[in-house]
């Protein structure tokens, strides 16, 4: 599983309330940067979207549901991208 979707299944354990409408906004920030960029980390993708990192890990976990966007793996540096 990816890390980001266990943090996400980690949230909702904790009882956290979704906003799903802010995910969604927040989901859409995030691709329309991934459009302009070939890979990012999620510290990057955290300073150009000024998003915090549970706000950023929910979006990225939607954008990977929806198979928008991979999560991949290069010497040991987890990337987000586009699905090639």
């Amino acid at each position: 599983m990816p890390e980001v979707l266990r943090s996400f299944a980690l949230y909702l354990k904790g009882g956290h309330i979704m906003n799903l409408s802010l995910i969604k906004t927040n989901s859409r920030q995030v691709y329309n940067i991934l459009l302009h960029y070939t890979r990012c980390t999620f510290n990057q993708l955290q300073k150009l979207c000024n998003l915090a990192s549970t706000d950023l890990c929910l979006a990225l976990a939607q954008l990977m549901r929806e198979n928008k966007i991979e999560q991949v793996s290069e010497k040991q540096v987890v990337y987000y991208c586009l699905p090639a």
